[in-house]
């Protein structure tokens, strides 16, 4: 069961990795306790950061930390050049 669970997790990573842009940046999943939820942010680098949010980023939020599906799928959107719904 262990392993099925590890294999899986292995594979989502690899589609996350797979999907991410050249100029993207994508950081690891980050739990916040205080609203017990997982998130995870990435970003075009090649966007020169300004105060507040950049216009080519992307955070999923969910309470269970494998969301890695859900932000290479938003990637491939942003590297055709869509926005992400």
């Amino acid at each position: 069961m262990l392993a099925a669970v590890r294999s899986e997790r292995e594979r989502a990573w690899s589609e996350l990795i797979d999907a991410t842009p050249p100029d993207w940046y994508v950081g690891t999943p980050v739990y916040h306790s205080e609203r017990q939820q997982w998130a995870m942010y990435a970003y075009d680098t090649r966007e020169q950061a300004h105060i507040g949010k950049r216009t080519r980023e992307w955070t999923a939020v969910a309470p269970t930390e494998d969301r890695r599906r859900e932000v290479a799928r938003c990637l491939r959107e942003f590297a055709a050049g869509r926005v992400p719904k």
